[in-house]
């Protein structure tokens, strides 16, 4: 078949539906009506000839004809985005699509400043587009398997076939108990009585959030860093944070760390991409502002960091602070 604008835009509706697990979460994603996508897919289904998926009281479900489908559209949106970046490289123009992964909660974070990144990438391709997914890792690096997303900055987790990753920067994590802990007011608590009370803890950083304390027992698991905060704040629970992201709390003295001279941990966090992508000018732009904007940070915190220990007293007062282009 000849694939004409409409079946790209069925085609753009199918996708989302199967990324959101179903018809409601595309309308959310796409603000369309519930009639506008089911007539998308019931278009792309005439068009092709096939039953695509299935809804019902279990709730959406794809076709082994669907999944095909979907699957070679991955590679049909890809192979388009490719064609529009290198075909306005030819006019000495950076355009395309780049659709960026992050996990949660690095807002917070000084040493990796997205919105400076953004800024930086609007500035330098004005006629390209950047689209952000905020998610957990796991559902990034099957977004970048399948195709949903170009690259993904997430912590360090297994490697998977198909997948290049690259080290970019560790980020500092501490152990934490909210005011209303009994940890709170005990300073001078050993590994054993830290060791006694329940942590919440992410699956994907399990071991590494217990590697401190083998003997603990990981009391709930949650998929976000958020969802651990609460169970912190709650006071039933202890737990890791990022530095930057529990500082509020500690400001407020509504947190505190635990151990922090001892008990920290770094959380390496990696750039994934697709190893059989080829590059494009989008991508290399892309590329090229991350690591220099990271590495910028890190040369202004070994700085602060060198300041702060050759005079202690000046520690509150050192900070990296945006560098000038």
């Amino acid at each position: 078949m000849q694939v004409a604008s409409t079946d790209l835009r069925s085609l753009a509706v199918f996708r989302a539906v199967v990324e959101h697990r179903g018809f409601l979460g595309a309308q959310v994603a796409l603000g369309l009506s519930q009639s506008a996508v089911s007539f998308h897919i019931k278009a792309l289904e005439e068009r092709l000839g096939l039953a695509l998926c299935r809804r019902g009281r279990g709730g959406f479900e794809l076709t082994d004809r669907g999944a095909i489908v979907y699957e070679q559209s991955n590679l049909l949106f890809l192979a388009l985005d490719t064609f529009e970046s290198r075909v306005g490289g030819l006019k000495r123009r950076i355009t395309g699509t780049l659709r960026l992964g992050l996990v949660d909660n690095t807002i917070t974070d000084p040493d990796l400043p997205i919105h400076r990144l953004i800024a930086v990438f609007g500035r330098k391709a004005p006629d390209a587009v950047l689209t952000l997914s905020i998610d957990a890792p796991e559902a990034l690096l099957a977004a970048l398997g399948n195709g949903g997303i170009d690259i993904a900055i997430l912590p360090e987790t297994q490697n998977y076939r198909g997948l290049k990753f690259s080290p970019l920067r560790d980020e500092r994590h501490s152990l934490y108990c909210a005011a209303s802990h009994p940890l709170y007011h005990r300073p001078e608590a050993t590994t054993e009585d830290i060791e006694k009370h329940a942590f919440v803890v992410r699956p994907y950083a399990n071991s590494r959030e217990l590697h401190h304390f083998p003997n603990a027992v990981a009391g709930i698991k949650v998929s976000n860093m958020e969802a651990q905060a609460l169970f912190i704040m709650s006071g039933r629970y202890i737990g890791y944070l990022p530095d930057h992201y529990a500082k509020l709390w500690v400001g407020r003295g509504e947190m505190r760390p635990i151990m922090a001279d001892t008990a920290s941990i770094a959380s390496p966090f990696f750039i994934a991409a697709r190893a059989a992508d080829r590059p494009t000018a989008l991508r290399d732009l892309f590329m090229t502002e991350l690591i220099g904007l990271a590495s910028e940070r890190a040369h202004l915190r070994s700085l602060a960091d060198e300041a702060a220990h050759a005079d202690p007293d000046r520690e509150g007062r050192v900070s990296a602070g945006p560098a000038r282009r």
